[in-house]
């Protein structure tokens, strides 16, 4: 039997309250508030974080709360209000919930690129809490 790596899990139905320090990936699907520091965070459909995160790599595709230090940030679920999100790149997949795409942030600021410019440059971007409608792109003819 092959050794799997090591994981840091946050099972749905449980919560969390603290601050949490990892050498190896979380994932949470249950509920967790405080500090989290670790390599990367996923936050599966079911899970949500609120609180101060700070990681090489966010993945969450569920709900996300409070200042989130990360180089990486893929978003496919709720972003609330008062969240601030700093990341070197970001990429925000559409849901489809009924026929329509679309993403949901709450009033959050979004600061996206270098870190260093944006510490003497602090460029923000507000974004309204109304959902923005997306028009999906044509399906990519398969590779041969």
């Amino acid at each position: 039997m092959a050794d799997s790596p090591k994981q840091t899990i946050v099972e749905d139905g449980t919560e969390f309250d603290g601050s949490v320090r990892s050498k190896c990936p979380i994932t949470v699907s249950g509920k967790l508030k405080g500090d989290v520091s670790a390599p990367s965070l996923t936050i599966t459909p079911s899970g949500s974080v609120h609180g101060q995160v700070k990681v090489t790599h966010l993945k969450s595709q569920g709900e996300l709360a409070g200042e989130i230090d990360a180089e990486n940030v893929e978003l496919a679920g709720k972003v609330n209000d008062q969240t601030t999100i700093r990341a070197t790149s970001l990429e925000v997949t559409l849901n489809q919930p009924g026929n329509k795409l679309q993403v949901t942030f709450g009033n959050c600021e979004l600061q996206v690129g270098d870190k260093t410019k944006m510490v003497n440059e602090p460029a923000k971007a507000a974004v309204k809490p109304e959902p923005v409608a997306v028009t999906p792109a044509a399906p990519k003819p398969p590779v041969r």
